[in-house]
């Protein structure tokens, strides 16, 4: 089911970026940080560590303070 999904989200994107639809006005705050729920540390979505966030564990951030109020602290190697 996953290469399903894959593809038509990388066809959602591709029309995105080319203009040919938009997204709505009132759509969710963009997703800037992620962490583990049985990890401490929270990153950016493009460092290393970020990447190796098992799908299951993974929670989505749209801010730091949002993050570090769940119980999360800053990753050291990206430092948000």
């Amino acid at each position: 089911m996953k290469r399903i999904i894959r593809p038509a989200v990388i066809a959602l994107l591709l029309l995105l970026m080319s203009g040919t639809i938009t997204a709505p006005l009132h759509s969710k705050p963009e997703v800037k940080y992620v962490a583990s729920r049985i990890r401490a540390p929270f990153h950016y979505l493009s460092c290393e560590w970020a990447k190796r966030i098992s799908p299951e564990n993974v929670v989505y951030y749209t801010t730091r303070e949002e993050a570090i109020k769940a119980g999360h602290r800053p990753c050291r190697i990206c430092n948000p």
